[in-house]
């Protein structure tokens, strides 16, 4: 009997089951048709080996101009894919082509293995913030990159339902919540270029979002050149949304939240696939995946363009060129690099299983509970990280009435951590402010432990609307962080920093005075001084490559010009008069002098 002929009487058996009213076989015999158009349940089950080619585009959400606004595309890296079903072993190697610190472009291989829990990385970061090329990935960027991909090759669920039939969920999932849909104003512009030195951005927008934007004093600073395609979210959604009620469905059971697949009835194939994880900002959001243009023509299909949305707007776009079956991987391919040795914990993983898509977009921050490391940089001045190192330096000051804390970063476990090394170190003082630098999410996404602890929140008065939303969201069915915990809560408090004036939070041994910073990054930046010891937090502005060149003695070439967002701190603090003796940033720990600074943007 052929492929079709057998996959039309599974789809008269179940018309008819459902026609008569039998509910209980339905979701087995939904997930019977599934396993039939991939093959049948014989050759799924001794697929062992498959090695896909790929280009991947990814959207980062969370790094736009604006805040709430915009999302950024890192293009077509070329990827292959390897599986090892029989040793749950995943290798993802990509190139990809990145901006470089001096000007033009860099390409880059990352290189991705997964064993069961295990996960390593084999890269150079181009940030030069972890200096090892092989590392061990800890247990939740382990996850969040296992997830991925299960989430991206449906062969490997349906191989694990084969294997334990138990994930089978027999009732309807109720109460099915959709979580956070981003609107059309929210994904648009879409960076698709940024040049580092300049801060340019090329923007794929609409006519709408060109004419607001163009009338801000910072737009001429933040664009290169903007591409008018207004259908552009609207194509993304043809591509991807499904009417489910057309659809044969079964769910399967997952660690976070149950699988939902949708069955087409005349091919049985697998069309769509939906799940619900956490967003750092947005709480509960859909996680759907589209598979489109199978190739039918070996024993077991594939999609070959594959579409990930994350709350409706674009995550992930895959077009294949090819997938082959069972090509006998050589015996080291699947070895972990060096004597690297993973230690799992199953709680950290989880951890990375309910944030998946958050991780995988930035991925130096962590998720779980981490250890807190901390320097004391003058008295009751304190520089806090967490461990293993994620990439965001948190300052704590002490004032005479309070602490105020700048910058977040994105790990609301880390915030809690935070409070809880505050109220061990600085007793008997609540943490009266929490100052981010600006929305991006490896900055700004973290504030909500914070506001739990009564914390006012100050920011540039463009993103007020933003972070009120963030703060205000409904409460969560996935992760119930500190600020659902607490109910009911009172009112928050959110100021605004003008874009012309500074706003002071007073004492009489440590003001901190916000400053904000036109510049080509986005449009809300900060910056804090610390008064007593003329010490400024300056965020992203200051990685412009100070610190970094004058550790390693490394000068700008001659035709290299000094980075868009060291001028535009300088020209702050010349238009404040703003004493910065000291530099800090977000990304790097060691300070650098003002002197620095105009060595750097002069030489």
């Amino acid at each position: 009997m052929n492929h079709s002929k057998k996959i039309f009487i599974l789809v008269f058996l179940l018309t008819f089951i459902i026609g008569c009213g039998i509910k209980e076989p339905v979701q087995k015999e939904a997930f019977d048709l599934a396993v039939q158009s991939l093959g049948g349940e014989d050759l799924i089950e001794n697929l062992d080996e498959y090695l896909i080619k790929s280009e991947r585009d990814e959207y980062i959400m969370g790094q736009g101009p604006e805040p709430g606004k915009g999302m950024m595309l890192l293009a077509a890296p070329t990827t292959n894919v390897s599986h090892k079903l029989s040793q749950k072993a995943i290798r993802v190697d990509l190139i990809t082509t990145l901006a470089a610190r001096e000007g033009g472009y860099i390409t880059r291989e990352v290189n991705t293995l997964l064993l069961g829990n295990e996960g390593y990385l084999s890269e150079d970061d181009p940030m030069g913030i972890v200096k090892e090329k092989d590392k061990v990935l800890t247990p939740d960027k382990a996850a969040a990159a296992i997830k991925t991909e299960r989430l991206l090759n449906p062969h490997l669920l349906i191989n694990e339902v084969l294997n334990d039939l138990s994930l089978l969920i027999s009732d309807e999932i109720p109460n099915q919540n959709k979580g956070w849909r981003y609107r059309e104003d929210e994904v648009f512009p879409v960076t698709v270029d940024r040049l580092r030195q300049s801060g340019l951005r090329t923007l794929v927008a609409n006519e709408e979002w060109e004419e607001r934007a163009s009338k801000k004093e910072f737009f001429p600073k933040m664009i290169n050149k903007t591409l008018i395609e207004p259908d552009w979210f609207k194509n993304w959604k043809q591509n991807t949304v499904i009417n489910e009620q057309e659809y044969l469905t079964f769910s399967i059971k997952d660690k976070v939240y149950p699988i939902t697949f949708f069955i087409n009835k005349e091919s049985g194939l697998i069309d769509k696939i939906s799940t619900m994880e956490w967003d750092v900002v947005y709480g509960d959001i859909e996680i759907e995946v589209r598979f489109d243009d199978w190739d039918l023509s070996q024993d077991i299909p594939f999609p070959m363009t594959v579409r990930m949305s994350q709350g409706g707007a674009p995550r992930w776009e895959i077009r294949r060129d090819s997938v082959q079956i069972n090509p006998s991987f050589s015996g080291d391919h699947f070895d972990r690099p060096g004597d690297l040795k993973y230690v799992h914990n199953e709680s950290f993983a989880r951890r990375g299983w309910e944030v998946s898509q958050t991780m995988r977009m930035f991925t130096l921050s962590g998720a779980y509970r981490p250890k807190l490391k901390w320097d004391k940089l003058s008295d009751g001045i304190h520089y806090l990280s967490a461990l293993p190192l994620d990439g965001i330096y948190t300052l704590v000051i002490e004032q005479q009435n309070g602490v105020v804390v700048v910058e977040p970063g994105m790990n609301d476990l880390k915030g809690e951590e935070v409070a809880k090394w505050i109220n061990a170190n600085i007793p008997n003082k609540p943490i009266t402010h929490i100052i981010p630098t600006h929305h991006h999410n490896d900055h700004g996404a973290g504030i909500r432990p914070y506001i739990a602890e009564g914390a006012d929140l100050v920011v540039h008065e463009s993103a007020i609307d933003f972070y009120r939303a963030q703060i205000n969201r409904p409460k969560s069915s996935v992760v119930i962080d500190a600020l659902d915990r607490l109910q009911p809560r009172e009112a928050e408090a959110i100021i605004g920093v003008s874009s012309s004036e500074p706003y002071l939070i007073d004492d009489p041994e440590r003001p901190v005075t916000v400053y904000p910073v036109m510049n080509g990054h986005v449009e809300d930046m900060t910056v804090s001084l610390v008064g007593n010891v003329n010490m400024l937090y300056a965020g992203d502005l200051y990685i412009s490559g100070v610190a970094r060149d004058k550790r390693s003695g490394t000068k700008r070439g001659p035709n290299v010009i000094p980075y868009h967002s060291a001028i535009s701190l300088n020209e702050a603090i010349k238009e404040f008069n703003i004493p910065a003796d000291i530099l800090l940033g977000s990304h790097d720990i060691e300070p650098v002098s003002y002197q620095d600074l105009i060595d750097y943007i002069t030489d």
